[in-house]
């Protein structure tokens, strides 16, 4: 027992550290929490080009038509966010080389890898989609669904694992999707071992400081908007879209300082160097391993 208290301890401490060490990253160069904004705004459009559509012919009950509406929503959304992540990457990498960077420089350097970052998109929606087969639509016995969405989830877990370092690869080596996808996989496991557990830790303070206060808000608010009475829905209205804006900036957070580390933990793990004010220590702590 004493042990797993430990491991729960040095894992808090881990995500802490290497949150507080993206933070200040992102706070010297608050430019770079335009590029997950970007993303969402990007977001937008497929919704309105797929998502509606794909609704309309779902409620008239043509299927096919909204399935694959839907796969097109999946790659159009993965597409427009792949773009600013790598974005970031490449300003990232920049700075960490005490190089100039901005949002346009790294926008330009995400174009200029456009159709490897368009066929890395086509990967991840083929992926997300085999994953969502896997899931199921929810219907069947219960042992059945839970068995699938265990296997989902891991499968979804372990892909986003073995993926984490394919942008980096993909925009300071110029690999392609495939070679990088082959060196992310290999890195880890030079790195860390066959020992992988979970994931990359980090974000964990923003999560409990942002997001589930954010929660909490929202919640309030969406609990408030049922009460009998015209200022209560009103109130409650209100702080439930405060709550969901609070998650939102909390999950945009999140984003870029996970771009910020993936760069810093691509270089510890390719040749152990280290950059952007992180030590070897958190670098090496960062991952999840099996105990």
């Amino acid at each position: 027992m004493a042990r797993r208290g430990s491991w729960k301890s040095s894992s808090w401490k881990s995500s802490k550290a290497v949150t507080k060490t993206s933070w200040a990253l992102l706070k010297a160069n608050p430019y770079l929490f335009a590029f997950p904004i970007l993303g969402v705004l990007f977001a937008v459009v497929p919704l309105a080009v797929f998502g509606i559509p794909a609704l309309y012919f779902l409620d008239a009950d043509n299927i096919w038509v909204a399935v694959a509406l839907a796969i097109a929503l999946v790659f159009g959304v993965q597409a427009v966010v792949t773009f600013p992540a790598a974005g970031l990457v490449a300003a990232v990498d920049e700075e960490m080389h005490g190089r100039d960077a901005s949002v346009g420089k790294g926008m330009s350097a995400a174009f200029g890898r456009f159709g490897p970052l368009i066929a890395w998109s086509a990967i991840q929606t083929v992926v997300s989609v085999l994953i969502g087969l896997v899931r199921g639509n929810g219907q069947g016995n219960v042992i059945g669904m839970l068995l699938r969405n265990v296997i989902a989830a891991t499968a979804d877990i372990l892909w986003q694992l073995i993926t984490f370092f394919v942008l980096p690869a993909m925009m300071i080596e110029k690999l392609s999707p495939i070679s990088a996808i082959k060196a992310s996989s290999s890195l880890f496991k030079k790195q860390w071992g066959t020992q992988l557990a979970g994931g990359v830790r980090i974000g964990g303070l923003v999560a409990l400081l942002v997001i589930l206060p954010g929660v909490l808000i929202m919640v309030g608010g969406i609990a408030l908007v049922f009460v009998d009475s015209a200022a209560t829905v009103i109130t409650g209205a209100t702080t439930a879209v405060v709550g969901f804006l609070i998650i939102m900036l909390g999950a945009l957070i999140i984003s870029a300082m996970r771009g910020i580390y993936s760069v810093a933990l691509y270089y510890y793990a390719k040749d152990g160097e280290v950059l952007g004010g992180f030590t070897g220590e958190e670098l090496q702590s960062s991952v999840r391993l099996k105990q």
